[in-house]
């Protein structure tokens, strides 16, 4: 009983992450548009910080509870979950031609910061030195997304109530806040039941959770037929996981690394990322095929994990 009990308040938890990053987006963006910030600015980076807001919660609360394996477990599995499982459904509803301009800036940009966070795990915590260099790298992404947006003529929209874009901003911020008390907690329990670490639970549950924002944005807009939304959306995603999260996260409180993370779970993040890399370069889309691999790619590493992730009786 204690677990089914666990498990609707994990799906709860889910549920008021997605609510929580969607009403804090949009909040945040009607104050934006009420200082005049352009509709182009407010979409490139609200919505890529939208789906990325659920991880951030997560892994920022994990490590202030100091559960450094589910802050740090929930940015690996969360980038592995993005590209295998989610991308690779996506292709199997509806192939999605590959965008070989994202292998100019914004593929190398995810993975360097993917080889760095492996670099930066070697010693066994990622600490503010590290998180500065993370920070530096963020700011060079923003950038250069600002820089690639086309000029366009701003003016503040007067007729946004100020006071109410505050209100839902707040009522959404405290539902990513409650979202990730009952996420993690339910997630603790249920891997003690199970009898596997933190780090696993991390890895799967919990980066799957987080992932639901970028799951439904992806399937939404391939089925669109917005493939350049669809592919921004993972690549971009999983370069905030890793230069806003872990370097924000990182910088307030450093996070201890797991030999199993430098071992398998960081390496295998890196070898999907290669293979997306050879994906968008060599075919013209990822098909239903590409799409099956990735996401049997996905289920291969859930069930290593949750093999080699049990908790010695």
């Amino acid at each position: 009983m204690p677990l089914l009990i666990n498990i609707l308040l994990l799906f709860m938890g889910a549920f008021l992450l997605t609510v929580g990053s969607n009403y804090f987006v949009e909040g945040a963006s009607r104050v934006a548009r009420r200082l005049g910030v352009s509709q182009l600015v407010i979409g490139a980076t609200m919505v890529a910080l939208g789906t990325s807001l659920p991880e951030f919660s997560v892994s920022f609360l994990s490590a202030l509870k100091n559960m450094p394996s589910i802050s740090i477990g929930n940015i690996v599995g969360s980038n592995i979950c993005n590209i295998c499982l989610i991308l690779g459904f996506s292709s199997i509803l509806r192939p999605v031609k590959t965008l070989r301009y994202l292998l100019r800036f914004e593929y190398p940009l995810l993975f360097l910061s993917s080889l760095l966070l492996f670099l930066f795990s070697l010693n066994g915590i990622i600490g503010r030195i590290e998180a500065l260099c993370y920070v530096i790298l963020l700011f060079c992404f923003l950038y250069f997304y600002y820089k690639k947006l086309p000029q366009e003529e701003t003016e503040k929209d007067k007729n946004i109530s100020t006071k109410r874009a505050f209100i839902i901003a707040f009522f959404g911020l405290l539902a990513l806040l409650a979202g990730s008390e009952l996420f993690i907690k339910s997630a603790v329990f249920i891997a003690r039941i199970l009898g596997v670490s933190e780090l696993v639970i991390g890895l799967s549950l919990v980066a799957l959770g987080t992932s639901l924002p970028e799951l439904a944005s992806t399937i939404a807009a391939v089925l669109k037929q917005k493939e350049e939304i669809a592919l921004g959306n993972v690549i971009g995603s999983n370069i905030l996981n890793i230069l806003f999260i872990v370097g924000m996260v990182s910088f307030i409180k450093p996070i201890k690394t797991e030999v199993q993370l430098i071992k398998l779970d960081i390496p295998y993040m890196i070898f999907v990322t290669i293979l997306l890399f050879i994906t968008l370069r060599f075919k013209e889309r990822i098909d239903r095929k590409t799409g099956a691999l990735f996401v049997a790619l996905y289920l291969l590493y859930i069930g290593i994990i949750l093999k080699t992730g049990r908790i010695a009786k």
